[in-house]
């Protein structure tokens, strides 16, 4: 069986490599999952399926296998349904590429299907895997273009045009205006889980500090806030069914939202969530009050969910005035017998003061000294009177269950009160690679209360500090318990590894803020540096000339490449310059049999050197004769063409 061209090896590392990414990035569906693998393995020995028609009834099966089964896929993800197929197709035009033009068109399909998944996936070890899939394709058509060659020189060539090409690419992307969005693509790679929910169940945090991840990174312009000072609001709930809380109504928006007074203080990269809320620390405004809208509970509110990461700054401003806006009925609502308990012990304090201060004083007070533990596995709690058993009985909880019990108490002594579900905390980061970030981990996750003080609007109160303070001072890993540390270091990765995460992420965090997030706001603010007087003109001929540099660059090396590539025709040239050198030229059209027998007429004495160069070059582009051998003859033959020439100069 005669050997597999490189061209075609290319593409088979590129579907490999593509489908790998497509894999650990959760892109690709059941079939695709299965199909692409197994595509890529018969690509292999294709010659056995292209007999009999089989190969057509496969591309009928897998066809009709991806008709049945993306109906039920859910109805965002058609892009990615779609997605899946194109890269199902790859597959089979791979199998079914027997010549020069089935490879380009495999080729085409799989560039296709490459720019499709990084659309999909654009953190950097994603936007590495996809540009080497890249330029596997490239290598793929220069191969078929130019003819065999060594992987070596093959490689060399691709290096070559993309370094030549590199200075046009990114003079396009930092001067090329960008373009807003003109339509959204809902049906990405799914959206990503953020663990918060619409609702808050006894339980919901502390089933999410088990799953892990990563939530946001934050940088800031200034120094970080303290630990205890890092409470970073998404949702607030305000209704309570005796069982567990929710939103409620949807809060009033901002309608003339005002511009924040000065630079961005906050600057957020969040990844994928289900929720049309965003993370931030509650104080200032959104630095683009058209994507982000200010609620009067104090949440940001996007409209949509997020299917791929996003940048945005919080700005200072002259207050929050959302802390200032006056409760409703439904910061008191609390169904009356629901927990009788705790209804009763809301009376006794209430008989005491009816002050919301003193009544905040007293309930701390009582958490203090109930004997109340902090668990990450609390156990499940009743459904009927859930907060009397986490109250009286069992006194061992996680932070929902402080912050539900805290605010329910509160209501029933007639203080508006509510839940706030987001993050807290945060593990400050130093790579070498990137500026410091503060990164929230899906760990991270807290719920804490807000009660409505006369005076002073809504306050943060979070009862899980009154009973375990290394919560808020230090991490949640130190407010646990023996076991549940031991759980959590088990579960975790070796130090060594963490420490090569951790610069990996300072890494992608360069690569998403440059990169993936430079929109037309970045480039109005970047641009004005160089662009300002005199320097609009100096930058657009700087941009030309490197332009044109990097396509002369590109062209002159091809042509060496090309003359690199094939041995033959270079040692050929460097005999005819030793000719030239006796006035021995081929004449325009000429062949080298036809050049060959002209000089021999015109110098007798080389006529064994020419008829030993016609020769040989003839075996080596005709023949079989091996190249090492051949450049050695010709080089013979160039060192006898120049002894001669030089006995005809003295």
């Amino acid at each position: 069986m005669a050997p597999m061209p490189l061209s075609l090896r290319l593409l088979q590392l590129a579907q490999a490599l593509l489908w790998g990414q497509l894999l650990v990035g959760g892109q690709l569906q059941p079939l695709a999952a299965v199909g692409m693998p197994t595509l890529l393995a018969l690509s292999l020995r294709p010659s056995w399926l292209r007999a009999g028609g089989r190969l057509p009834a496969l591309t009928l099966l897998a066809l009709a296998a991806w008709a049945f089964t993306a109906p039920l896929q859910e109805r965002s993800s058609w892009l990615l349904s779609m997605g899946n197929l194109l890269w199902l197709m790859g597959g089979l035009k791979l199998l079914e590429s027997r010549d020069h033009p089935g490879r380009r068109r495999a080729c085409l399909v799989l560039l296709l299907g490459i720019g499709l998944a990084g659309s999909l996936s654009q953190n950097l070890a994603a936007s590495l895997v996809q540009g080497l899939c890249a330029l596997c394709c490239v290598g793929s058509l220069l191969s078929l273009e130019a003819g065999p060659q060594p992987l070596k020189g093959l490689l060399r060539r691709c290096i070559a045009m993309v370094g030549a090409l590199l200075p046009v690419v990114i003079a396009a992307f930092l001067l090329l205006p960008r373009l807003p969005v003109l339509w959204s693509l809902t049906g990405g790679g799914g959206l990503g889980q953020s663990g918060l929910s619409s609702e808050l169940r006894p339980g919901d945090i502390a089933q999410l500090v088990s799953l892990g991840g990563m939530a946001a990174r934050v940088q800031f312009s200034g120094a970080p806030p303290p630990p205890q000072e890092r409470y970073w609001r998404v949702l607030v709930h305000r209704r309570f069914d005796g069982q567990g809380w929710s939103q409620g109504p949807p809060p009033d928006l901002a309608s003339n939202q005002p511009r924040p007074l000065g630079p961005s203080r906050e600057r957020w990269l969040i990844e994928p969530s289900p929720l049309p809320w965003r993370p931030w620390g509650g104080n200032g405004l959104p630095s683009d009050p058209g994507a982000l809208r200010l609620s009067s509970t104090g949440g940001l509110w996007a409209g949509a969910p997020l299917s791929e990461r996003q940048l945005y700054s919080v700005s200072p401003s002259g207050g929050n005035p959302w802390r200032s806006q006056p409760p409703t009925a439904w910061d008191l609502q609390l169904p009356q017998g629901s927990n009788p308990k705790l209804e009763a012990l809301a009376r006794q304090w209430r008989s005491q003061s009816r002050d919301p201060a003193a009544l905040v004083a007293l309930a701390r007070g009582w958490y203090q000294t109930q004997g109340f533990r902090y668990s990450l596995e609390p156990g499940r709690l009743p459904t009927a009177a859930p907060l009397d058993a986490f109250l009286f009985e069992r006194r061992l909880g996680f932070c929902e269950h402080f912050a539900s019990s805290f605010s329910a108490l509160m209501r029933a002594a007639g203080v508006p009160a509510r839940v706030v579900v987001g993050y807290q905390g945060g593990a400050w980061k130093q790579p070498l690679a990137s500026e410091p970030y503060l990164l929230l981990e899906q760990s991270d996750a807290h719920a804490w209360s807000e009660v409505w003080l006369p005076g002073m609007g809504w306050v943060d109160v979070d009862p899980t500090g009154w009973v375990v303070p290394e919560r808020m001072r230090l991490s949640l890993v130190a407010s646990l318990s023996a076991k549940d540390r031991q759980r959590i270091a088990t579960a975790g990765a070796p130090g060594w590894i963490q420490g090569l995460a951790s610069q990996w992420q300072g890494l992608d965090t360069r690569w998403q803020l440059w990169v993936m997030q430079f929109d037309s706001s970045q480039q109005q603010q970047l641009l004005p540096r160089w662009l300002t007087g005199d320097g609009q003109g100096v930058m657009a001929l700087l941009s030309l000339a490197l332009c044109l540099a990097g396509g002369l660059v590109l062209v002159l090396r091809l042509e060496r490449a090309d003359d690199s590539g094939d041995a033959a025709r270079q040692s050929l040239n460097h005999c005819l310059r030793e000719l030239n050198a006796l006035s021995l030229e081929p004449s325009p059209g000429e062949t080298l049999q036809q050049f060959v027998e002209r000089a021999r007429q015109q110098e007798p004495a080389l006529g064994e050197a020419l008829q030993r160069l016609l020769t040989l070059y003839n075996m080596y582009r005709f023949g079989t004769m091996a190249q090492r051998p051949l450049q050695q003859e010709l080089r013979s033959v160039r060192k006898q063409l120049r002894a001669y020439g030089r006995r005809g100069t003295t």
